[in-house]
């Protein structure tokens, strides 16, 4: 399995996803799933979703991943070519620092740099001096693609296209057998596991019907699971995620997953969150467990306004979340073991 999980991330980590701008991940998507023989549906808000049939009448359960990555939407583009931008989910400037930042047009990726200014300023230079001398927020950086703003309207680019940390930068980097480092694999890993899950259950079937979802603008406000639960009968969300590796949490960065039982958004279901902790069990996989203050996911939003009958959330190890991300491959491999067993039992 870790093989295969490598070479999933290895191409995931190098699309382009910004929250509402996720056809390049759509279309590597689709052809994967295509090629293990399943397609996928389309749904109105931009979700994708496959169906598999269960073995016997029962409850639908969906496994959600979401398909979006952190993002910028241009608010503003100046004579001088300066694209200012405003956050499309919890990124921040100085997770990214100055370097290679790409804007996905209508028609085209174009390649620009992410901005700061020159540190030989003084506080002469406001915006500079509020830039670099203590960390950044988004009103005083913006993206450089070397023209003019009207130069960038001949290509295409327009107020409202999305910004993504540059292709350049997006390749993975493995440190050691277990660790595997890149941009987005929030939740871009949480995809590759569901491929490798959808994988499992081509060849077990799951006991009851099975929705694989891989959803849209989860960054922006977790939309994608609300639209899911509303939109198709779904009885329990299970959420695949990254758990935050920090003091505060008594989590190792281990080959075991983690159960939420807490997030900043809500409490998820108590008995669909055991019984995630039984199929670990009885396949030998132990979990730890978290309560979170700052995260939230399609699962916590979908029961919070009663979209779905029950929510979970499972999670492998992950360091450096919203930023240059570190996550253990052994959690990930065992979360498509747990939820193999979950489903087929």
């Amino acid at each position: 399995m870790r093989k295969r999980l490598c070479e999933l991330l290895g191409e995931a980590l190098l699309t382009h996803a910004p929250t509402g701008a996720e056809a390049e991940m759509d279309d590597w998507l689709e052809a994967r799933l295509r090629a293990v023989g399943v397609a996928p549906e389309l749904d109105r808000h931009g979700n994708l979703v496959v169906t598999l049939p269960g073995r016997e009448a029962g409850p639908v359960t969906a496994v959600a991943a979401h398909k979006d990555e952190l993002g910028v939407i241009i608010r503003s583009i100046g004579a001088d070519g300066k694209i200012w931008v405003e956050p499309l989910g919890g990124c921040r400037p100085h997770k990214y620092g100055e370097g290679p930042f790409d804007i996905v047009t209508a028609h085209s990726v174009i390649e620009g740099v992410l901005c700061m200014g020159s540190t030989h300023s003084s506080a002469l230079s406001a915006r500079t001096d509020a830039a670099t001398r203590r960390l950044p927020e988004w009103d005083v950086v913006y993206i450089d693609c070397g023209g003019s703003g009207a130069e960038l309207h001949e290509r295409g680019v327009r107020i409202g296209d999305r910004g993504v940390v540059g292709r350049g930068r997006k390749a993975p980097l493995q440190l050691g057998p277990d660790t595997l480092c890149g941009y987005a694999l929030d939740d871009k890993a949480g995809v590759a596991i569901l491929l490798l899950l959808l994988e499992q259950l081509r060849r077990q079937p799951p006991r009851h019907d099975t929705v694989l979802a891989f959803t849209c603008c989860e960054e922006s406000g977790c939309s994608g699971g609300l639209y899911l639960g509303y939109s198709r009968r779904i009885d329990d969300l299970i959420a695949v995620e990254v758990a935050p590796i920090a003091e505060e949490y008594p989590v190792a960065f281990d080959a075991r997953p983690v159960l939420m039982y807490k997030d900043a958004l809500y409490h998820y279901d108590l008995n669909l969150t055991r019984a995630l902790a039984q199929a670990g069990e009885a396949c030998g996989i132990a979990l730890q467990s978290q309560c979170v203050r700052s995260f939230g996911s399609d699962a916590a939003v979908a029961q919070r306004w009663g979209a779905v009958g029950r929510g979970a959330c499972i999670a492998f190890p992950t360091q450096n979340t919203h930023g240059f991300e570190m996550g253990h491959l052994g959690a990930m491999e065992n979360c498509v073991r747990v939820l193999a067993a979950y489903l087929t039992a």
